[in-house]
């Protein structure tokens, strides 16, 4: 831990969030405390933290009400963790249709409003508390800090990028944020030779002792420096997010990169929801701040997996279907902490794109572009030729004059001006017979 970061951690942040009535070094201390806990005493936590959100979604939330009494459940009779599993599940239709009636009419504070990446098909957009949020940001950086990556500590993002272009207020305050925890972010939108080559020489300058990014683009630069023979030297330990990790992703990363890959599992809904500790033995689940269950027990494999967020007293998320399949672990981390740890997440790999000048696109790009258009429903990428990109859209109202043209030159902007964007607004987009939505469909592949 470099002074910089005890500074970070301990000073600076503590009395700018303090200053501005915010509660996060609060939680952030408390999480530091409460990983160590018993899963008996970790469990007390989450019924306790339960009741309010469950008052609040019977007595004050016109959706719930509705939703629950439909269903035959009354508050009172959800007295055991069975009767909480017998509530009926919340969906992404759910949120889209009822955005506005989800929200809570006791909660007087402000809402902040998000949106996911629509890694499924389906954006969604919904609201948080700054309470909700303080809760989430501490659980994020705690579950980065098992690997080592701290506050403060150089880190290098391989990410994505705003879209559109950003206001010069707006840019100066992010740009002071990452040189206040020592960041770099390099968007990956665009990949090549030439790409990696100058993030290389970009890693060299910075000196990151951290490497965060998805999967596909860790893959990209380890591949990069193993064919020039090259290292970024200093280098900790790399993060993976957004996408499945495989062995082939691990044994790549840590022989480039000459340090081990943790792998991480988040979402916007609810930012961070587990991440590998030193042990690499599952994913602890940040369960003082999410609720996380399967739909089977583990002798049945995976199954979908449901989240309930703790804090969302403004627009309550309770035993949500994110879209993924995960598989939880009865065993106990030898790590000492008493976090639950969920064994596996069996999410969807996004196809790659490809640009005729021979970049490699992430197929994170249009899931990452997408979220900001708020008539899209439901969307998949299909890409027919290495100039032709065809985008099936299911909409709520005609795109605005604004979102077609945000569409169009973000897919120009990182896919190349010769590209020919094609909007196909349609009924219904097809599943695959698993259920699932094939989201991106890379060069060759067929939907």
């Amino acid at each position: 831990m470099s002074l910089y970061n005890r500074l970070l951690e301990s000073v600076l942040l503590p009395v700018y969030y303090v200053s501005r009535g915010r509660r996060y070094p609060h939680h952030r201390r408390f999480l530091e405390q409460s990983q160590w806990w018993p899963p008996e005493r970790l469990r007390e936590f989450q019924w306790q933290e339960l009741q309010p959100l469950l008052r609040t979604a019977f007595l004050h939330t016109p959706f719930y009400r509705q939703k629950y009494m439909a269903s035959g459940a009354r508050l009172e009779d959800i007295r055991t963790w069975e009767d909480f599993a017998s509530l009926p599940p919340l969906t992404r239709e759910e949120i889209r249709q009822h955005r506005s009636e989800m929200r809570a009419r006791s909660y007087t504070g402000k809402l902040i409003q998000h949106s996911t990446g629509g890694s499924t098909g389906s954006p969604t957009r919904f609201d948080i508390t700054m309470e909700s949020y303080d809760w989430r940001c501490a659980a994020s950086v705690r579950a980065y800090s098992w690997s080592g990556c701290r506050l403060g500590e150089r880190t290098l993002y391989l990410w994505g990028a705003p879209a559109g272009a950003q206001g010069r207020k707006q840019s100066w305050k992010m740009n002071a944020f990452r040189r206040l925890r020592n960041e770099l972010i390099i968007p990956t939108f665009h990949q090549s030779e030439e790409f990696w080559q100058d993030t290389y020489k970009r890693a060299l300058q910075f000196r990151p002792r951290f490497i965060v990014g998805y999967v596909s683009s860790l893959e990209g630069l380890c591949k990069y420096l193993k064919s020039v023979g090259k290292q970024v030297p200093g280098v900790r330990a790399a993060l993976a997010a957004a996408e499945p990790v495989q062995q082939a992703t691990r044994t790549l990363v840590s022989s480039a990169l000459d340090a081990p890959l943790f792998n991480t599992y988040g979402s916007r809904e609810f930012m961070s929801i587990g991440a590998e500790c030193e042990m690499h033995s599952g994913l602890h689940l940040n369960q003082e701040n999410t609720l996380l269950e399967t739909e089977s027990g583990a002798e049945l494999g995976p199954s979908p997996i449901l989240i309930t967020d703790l804090h969302n007293l403004g627009m309550p998320f309770i035993r949500y279907q994110i879209g993924d399949m995960g598989l939880m672990s009865g065993r106990k981390c030898n790590c000492g902490r008493g976090l639950t740890l969920l064994d596996s997440v069996d999410g969807r790999v996004l196809d790659v794109l490809r640009t005729a000048d021979g970049r490699v696109v992430p197929g994170e790009l249009f899931p990452h572009l997408l979220k900001e258009i708020p008539e899209i429903i439901e969307f998949q990428v299909w890409q027919k030729s290495l100039d032709h990109i065809l985008l099936s859209l299911v909409l709520c109202e005609e795109l605005s004059e604004r979102s077609r043209a945000l569409i169009e030159s973000e897919t120009k902007k990182w896919m190349g001006n010769s590209t020919r964007l094609e909007l196909n607004r349609v009924a219904s987009i097809p599943r695959r017979g698993s259920g699932k939505l094939r989201v991106t469909i890379g060069l060759g592949q067929e939907p």
